[in-house]
């Protein structure tokens, strides 16, 4: 199995104030997403707080996002399964295959740092049980644990690997990144390494929800090869949304305001301690515009 080549869209967990899933906005998000160019959706990832979550509100936004997802036919649904040890990521794994999810996406353990035979260990255990196609996270500041290419490409090997989500843009670790895969599993890049990506043989990209639009319209543009359209679409887009990624402070309550400006959805606050900058929404208001008018 394959997960569908395109944009799958990184969904954020929408809360009440009082920090309460709200499942009309995560149903209208999904929607949103899939109206707006996604080829399919990740149900909560890192933006979507898994890991803040109770076991319960992360089944029950997993069925909302399936539910809604399923409505569209041939969109891809993928689940984040990771947990803090392989055994908690294991359990999460049987349970998306039991809803029916297409794969699933791991990042490395978390909390105590790994070492390769640790990180190795992890992806084979949870890709030998056989209950989803795995694709591999790699947000080293997140899990502090750095995949290198060669170490990419040593578990590219690993049966029931399927993709790689690559966070990092340096130029240099990108193209060693493809070369030391070299085409055993697919690789798709984030909103702000796009266009790279796709020069260097991407299957996609998982982007951000606010990003969903514009790199639908990106990946359209390079396809019909107006390589000129897809470079300044790919500018405009780094321009608008705030940058620094996920060691910046503020990044995960930016990435909610920006989700909800973006969308005209409100998503709520994410949850504490996390909080945005005071002008995030202002700032994204203003810079929107730019991007919107080439869309």
């Amino acid at each position: 199995m394959k997960v569908i080549h395109g944009i799958l869209a990184m969904l954020v967990t929408p809360f009440h104030d009082d920090y309460r899933l709200n499942e009309a906005a995560l149903r209208a998000e999904t929607r949103w997403a899939l109206d707006n160019g996604a080829d399919g959706i990740v149900a909560t990832p890192s933006i979507g707080e898994f890991l803040h979550l109770s076991e319960a509100e992360r089944l029950r936004a997993w069925e909302v996002t399936l539910e809604e997802t399923r409505k569209r036919a041939g969109a891809t649904a993928v689940a984040m399964t990771s947990g803090a040890t392989t055994l908690e990521a294991l359990n999460y794994a049987k349970i998306a295959a039991r809803m029916g999810f297409d794969a699933q996406q791991v990042i490395p353990p978390y909390y105590w740092r790994c070492g390769e035979l640790e990180v190795e260990r992890h992806f084979r255990m949870v890709s030998e049980a056989g209950d989803l196609p795995v694709v591999i996270y790699h947000n080293p500041a997140l899990s502090k644990f750095t995949i290198t290419p060669r170490f990419a490409g040593k578990l590219a090997t690993i049966p029931n690997v399927i993709a790689m989500k690559e966070v990092l843009t340096d130029l240099q670790h990108l193209e060693e990144l493809y070369d030391q895969i070299d085409g055993r599993i697919e690789i798709y890049n984030t909103f702000r390494a796009l266009m790279t990506g796709l020069l260097l043989g991407a299957g996609g990209g998982f982007i951000n929800i606010f990003a969903v639009p514009a790199a639908a319209a990106l990946l359209k543009a390079f396809k019909a090869g107006d390589i000129l359209r897809a470079q300044e679409i790919q500018r405009r887009l780094n321009r608008c949304f705030p940058r620094g990624g996920e060691e910046a402070l503020g990044h995960l309550g930016t990435t909610k305001v920006t989700a909800t400006v973006a969308t005209g959805i409100e998503m709520g606050p994410a949850r504490p301690p996390y909080m945005a900058p005071e002008n995030a929404a202002d700032l994204i208001r203003r810079r929107l515009p730019a991007l919107r008018e080439i869309l």
